[in-house]
């Protein structure tokens, strides 16, 4: 079991975002991705909050699991940047879009012109359930 937990404990480390978008990515109205993770690995490209809160609290259990089992912890660095991608994600409210911060309005909704798919002109916050 060991060498399966070791490769899984690897791919996780290995999918973490280590850098921004370059080309200034502020002002083409992206967030910050450092430290998040994605739906599968970095070629994906886009934050998502929900898989970056489970991807860390993986990477905190292996961290509690001998070194032999499954290889090096995750930096304490990456750990951080992680957290601090969250921290940035979190609304007023208390709740975590999926993709980045809320920024539109509410009413840019009514421009939707599909029926059957309401809710995705703009970030909505979602429930952070812990546990």
């Amino acid at each position: 079991m060991a060498p399966t937990l070791t490769k899984a404990h690897e791919f996780l480390k290995k999918c973490q975002m280590r850098e921004n978008p370059s080309g200034g990515f502020k002002s083409v109205y992206r967030h910050s991705r450092k430290g998040a993770w994605t739906f599968g690995d970095q070629d994906h490209g886009w934050q998502v909050s929900d898989c970056t809160a489970e991807s860390l609290k993986c990477c905190l259990l292996f961290s509690m699991l001998p070194k032999e089992k499954v290889g090096d912890k995750l930096e304490t660095e990456w750990i951080y940047e992680a957290v601090n991608f969250l921290l940035t994600m979190q609304s007023k409210d208390g709740g975590l879009p999926a993709w980045e911060p809320v920024r539109g309005h509410p009413w840019l909704e009514w421009l939707n012109p599909m029926e059957f798919m309401e809710d995705v002109v703009i970030e909505h916050d979602f429930v952070l359930q812990v546990g």
